[in-house]
């Protein structure tokens, strides 16, 4: 877990840069798509920014050393849905009648994976749902084609920059990541009738739009 949050803070350590870098298109592209300046959209669409940095920062990095890198001669891929399952009955210290062991399970390594790769889309399926309306049906496939991504990038090693995988293709990381962008649009829909549209942020507009379509 400690290179995951290095990672994040590595993402976030590069996000002024690629702030300013976009700033110029953002504001370009919302104020006229919209007809409007729209705070609330500029803020979410640098949120978008820093989110999608962390997540590219997560998923490459740490890169391999030259020495390791020489080594990467297999493209490894686990294919066996629900496997995270035995990991977690290996490696975790979970005594059924002793309470003491679930604190230690919680925190057991193959657990906070699990629950990582769920947490770390859930920015996405909220931002699919309040940003662009989508359905459940396109947040579900949306998520599940970023998590490919992410498990091809990572079994073909950054599209053959290796000469292997320096890390695990994992079904169970799909499963989990798209169940993660799930949740975010379930929070969402639980919440979007106590929140303003983003609609209703535009100072200026020809039509009243429907911020949400049906859930």
């Amino acid at each position: 877990m400690k290179t995951t949050f290095d990672s994040i803070v590595l993402g976030i350590h590069n996000f002024p840069y690629f702030a300013i870098l976009f700033t110029l298109p953002i504001f370009a592209i919302t104020t006229i798509k919209h007809k409007s300046f729209n705070l609330v959209r500029v803020l979410l669409q640098y949120a978008l920014l820093l989110y999608s940095l962390c997540l590219v920062a997560v998923v490459l990095f740490p890169l391999p050393t030259l020495a390791q890198a020489a080594t990467l001669h297999t493209h490894d891929l686990q294919i066996i849905p629900f496997h995270f399952v035995v990991d977690i009955v290996k490696e975790s210290p979970l005594v059924i009648n002793e309470p003491a062991t679930y604190v230690k399970t919680i925190c057991n390594r193959a657990v906070l994976q699990v629950v990582f790769n769920i947490l770390m889309t859930i920015p996405f399926g909220m931002f699919l749902r309040y940003y662009f309306g989508y359905d459940k049906k396109k947040v579900v496939v949306a998520s599940m084609l970023l998590s490919l991504a992410i498990e091809v990038t990572q079994l073909t090693g950054i599209f053959g920059i290796y000469h292997g995988s320096y890390r695990l293709c994992d079904i169970d990381d799909l499963m989990m990541n798209t169940l993660g962008g799930f949740v975010g649009y379930r929070f969402i829909v639980a919440v979007e009738t106590y929140i303003p549209s983003i609609y209703a942020f535009d100072r200026r507009r020809k039509t009243v739009k429907k911020g949400y379509v049906k859930a």
